[in-house]
């Protein structure tokens, strides 16, 4: 049995029966849409549509799967009329207001109003009370920022510490790279000899294997760049005076120093 779609979320999985869904998740999901389309008089892409709104009609706060929790489908309790998706909080906040508009505008007004001017506000002993809370308030919310500031600052440490590191770092690569390439242009001089009929010499990778392997501690590389060059095709000759490859002779140099 091959690989099949989930028919919930489009995802390919192997099934070990006559399953529609790729796991516990997208079945559960599937349920809890069934289960609404059924108490609101919904077809299944209906309540999709539904969900794919994906925010809070009121506050604008993101809503997720049937299954969080923090979903709700909001419809008049009169009409039966599905009018669209909130969260909890506000589908609370209807269920509260018995979704009674002049209850709503009520609460509007009151929100609105400048409750300072009440007498139960007024005197000097209440004065001073909301001065003082209102300074706690302004003093806890410049702490707040102070400690934001100083969590900031030694964020900004940290980064200019790591850029210095780097920039050691680098500056510490640049230098072993001009000091592997002037040990690498030494190992080039003493390990290949053009040959007097003027033929090309070695290619580059075929010198950065066997400069590998002699860095590491191979007595001699010229076995391994032979390897290299045989992989590479070319023309290999050997006699009693040493190896050669396509008129280049090979013979192994003097390690450099380790210090170097």
């Amino acid at each position: 049995m091959g690989t099949k779609d989930c028919e919930e979320c489009g995802a390919a999985f192997l099934p070990t029966g006559p399953a529609r869904y790729c796991g516990e998740e997208c079945r559960t999901e599937v349920q809890a849409l069934q289960s609404t389309a059924s108490m609101y008089g919904l077809t299944l892409e209906q309540v999709r549509v539904v969900r794919a709104v994906g925010a809070c009609m009121i506050c604008a706060s993101a809503v997720s799967g049937f299954t969080s929790g923090i979903f709700a489908v909001d419809h008049c309790h009169g009409s039966g009329v599905v009018r669209g998706v909130l969260c909890q909080s506000c589908n609370f906040l209807l269920g509260n207001a018995r979704d009674d508009v002049d209850v709503l505008l009520g609460a509007i007004k009151y929100l609105l109003k400048d409750h300072a001017a009440e007498p139960w506000n007024q005197g000097a002993r209440r004065a001073e009370v909301l001065a003082d809370r209102k300074e706690r308030r302004l003093t806890a919310r410049l702490a707040q920022s102070e400690r934001a500031l100083d969590a900031a600052e030694q964020r900004v440490k940290e980064l200019e510490a790591v850029l210095v590191e780097v920039a050691e770092d680098t500056a510490v690569a640049a230098r072993r790279r001009a000091r592997d390439a002037d040990v690498v242009e030494k190992f080039i001089g003493e390990f290949i000899s053009p040959a007097p009929s003027g033929s090309s010499r070695v290619t580059a990778g075929a010198l950065r294997t066997a400069w590998a392997d002699w860095a590491a501690g191979a007595s001699c590389p010229v076995q391994s760049l032979h390897e290299a060059l045989h992989r590479l095709g070319g023309r290999h000759r050997r006699s009693s005076t040493g190896r050669y490859w396509d008129g280049v002779a090979l013979r192994c140099p003097s390690r450099p120093d380790a210090g170097t």
